[in-house]
């Protein structure tokens, strides 16, 4: 295996992809400005799409609280990126994707957060690895995170720990009691789905809420909608405080994360979280005193045994995580276009 992918990998690379990015390079230079040493202007970029998901969610908060000139830019295909000093990207193949349809991107500052190894034919580890070299800084979400990009050959002086934040004000305090036990986030494998049926199957007399999207898509879900305490939201964003305000015990079953940002929701709404031990979980859950954390490959048996003791927690949880907030992460990625 070679460093950022195997050969296989790399061939593919250079044979579909490498070309269009030298292309863009060689735009760029001809167009080629010096870079501002002071940074006003910032564009923060996701796809249409992700208007009424967390992606759409992060970068409207991250850019409301900037003390920058920030606006925020929509667009599914990624193209037509407004002129700025700098731009944002919520997630790292969209920074692929922009320097490919616009590369005078280049000429400025690029600040990209890499939320999760996620790697695909079109994607792929030697892909991502090679575009996020031409970034000024990559934001990962948790320590863990780093020393994986440095393995695979990200340079490390671009490399900034960065824990997402979360709102203090649109996510509000509630008094637990309630007795629910949730779970929110989009369908996938590395979501851990078939934990998620074994809890809610073999707790029979708790009520389950799963908050998210596609879960359609899960070959049990038909299934798990026979289940008595189980009820399923597929809602917009700005639903899911009151949403959280079901829950009383979060549940966390990722294999593979970047955050997960839920986790903090949760916590910024007084819930319980019971989480695997991914992304930055480890960092922002104490063991016992402000939530319980499992290893990733935990039977639901153990995960219930922890369930079952964050009901009888007692600790104001929202007060252990309001360091985390939209304000403090955007102030470290202005930091970033300032620096």
């Amino acid at each position: 295996m070679l460093k950022g992918g195997s050969f296989q990998e790399q061939l593919y690379f250079m044979v579909f992809h490498k070309w269009k990015y030298i292309i863009a390079i060689l735009k760029s230079k001809l167009k080629k400005k010096t870079i501002q040493r002071i940074v006003n202007k910032v564009v923060y970029v996701a796809r249409e799409k992700d208007k009424d998901w967390i992606f759409g969610a992060k970068i409207r908060r991250l850019s409301r609280h900037s003390s920058l000139n920030t606006t925020t830019y929509y667009d599914n295909k990624l193209r037509n990126i407004p002129d700025a000093d700098g731009y944002y990207y919520i997630y790292q193949n969209y920074f692929c994707r922009c320097i490919r349809s616009t590369p005078s991107i280049l000429n400025k500052k690029n600040v990209v957060m890499f939320t999760h190894p996620s790697w695909s034919k079109k994607y792929s580890k030697k892909h991502v690895v090679w575009c996020l070299n031409k970034a000024d800084y990559v934001i990962c979400l948790n320590s863990t995170i780093k020393v994986y990009l440095i393995s695979i050959g990200v340079k490390p002086d671009i490399l900034k720990v960065i824990h997402i934040g979360t709102s203090s004000s649109f996510f509000y305090r509630h008094e637990r009691g309630v007795g629910g036990i949730g779970f929110c986030s989009n369908f996938g494998a590395r979501k851990n789905p078939d934990l998620i049926f074994d809890l809610i199957k073999n707790m029979p007399n708790k009520t389950f809420y799963l908050i998210g999207r596609n879960w359609e898509n899960y070959n049990r879900f038909s299934e798990l909608l026979t289940f008595s305490n189980f009820i399923y939201y597929n809602e917009p964003y700005e639903s899911y405080p009151d949403l959280y305000n079901k829950i009383d015990v979060f549940v966390s079953p990722s294999i593979l994360e970047g955050g997960p940002v839920p986790v903090l929701e949760a916590m910024m709404s007084n819930c319980v979280p019971v989480a695997s031990k991914t992304g930055f979980c480890p960092d922002v859950i104490t063991h016992g005193e402000n939530g319980f954390l499992f290893d990733i490959h935990s039977d639901y048996q153990t995960v219930i045994q922890l369930i079952e003791k964050a009901f009888l927690l007692k600790t104001d949880i929202r007060k252990t995580v309001l360091e985390h907030t939209w304000e403090n992460c955007s102030k470290k990625i202005d930091d970033l276009f300032l620096n």
